[in-house]
């Protein structure tokens, strides 16, 4: 319910209700690491049913294979990774999704979902292309924050591109304009010993409560 009410911008109670092409705007999901397109239909349907538009990024599963690519980089080996020009195929999918979606919108705005990796992936897309056609990021169990450093045990996966998003990609900050929602955030389950089966609890974030409000 939470994630339909930020796309609407109106109330929801517990059965679909459409809204109004003035409320409702074009979603561009974003998959999330070693997920493919045909994972979020589901989602699709769910949007559907509140009268939401949504456009898919197109990845498939044997596309995250290009990031090996990122082991020739030095910066893989020294945890200083940077998304480009590595990411740059799934920016380009993104890029031809929004294009996708802006069709639809007709000269109105787009939200962003992305799933997990999507999110901040997402982020760099918007620091990348620009946010004037763009008036909510929501991610989904994204990690927005990098691990602790000098930790023991504790692995950057990303090796470094959660760190470079931090320092180099646009802070959260809400506006009028451009909306941050944040849903599971937190990087904690990804990058400690917890047991394959435990269950990600919905909190807040840590990215979450760094964003600042401009009133």
């Amino acid at each position: 319910m939470a994630l339909v009410s930020a796309l609407t911008s109106v109330p929801t109670l517990f059965k679909p209700r459409c809204c109004s092409s003035m409320n409702c705007r074009p979603a561009v999901i974003l998959p999330g690491l070693g997920n493919n397109s045909s994972d979020y239909e589901k989602l699709e349907v769910n949007l559907r049913e509140y009268g939401v538009p949504s456009v898919v990024a197109k990845v498939s599963r044997i596309d995250w294979l290009r990031n090996a690519a990122g082991l020739l980089d030095s910066n893989y080996w020294s945890g200083t990774l940077r998304p480009r020009p590595v990411l740059d195929w799934y920016l380009k999918r993104v890029d031809e999704a929004v294009r996708e979606a802006k069709e639809v919108a007709q000269g109105g705005t787009l939200s962003l979902i992305g799933h997990s990796a999507g999110g901040w992936l997402a982020r760099v897309y918007m620091e990348e292309f620009g946010v004037s056609h763009i008036s909510l990021l929501l991610t989904l169990g994204t990690p927005h924050l990098s691990p602790p450093k000098g930790s023991p045990g504790v692995i950057d996966q990303t090796r470094g591109l959660l760190d470079y998003v931090e320092k180099h990609c646009a802070k959260a900050v809400y506006t009028k304009q451009l909306k941050y929602v944040c849903i599971a955030g937190s990087s904690r389950r990804l990058y400690t010993n917890s047991s394959g089966n435990q269950r990600l609890k919905l909190k807040p974030s840590t990215w979450e409560k760094k964003t600042t409000k401009i009133p």
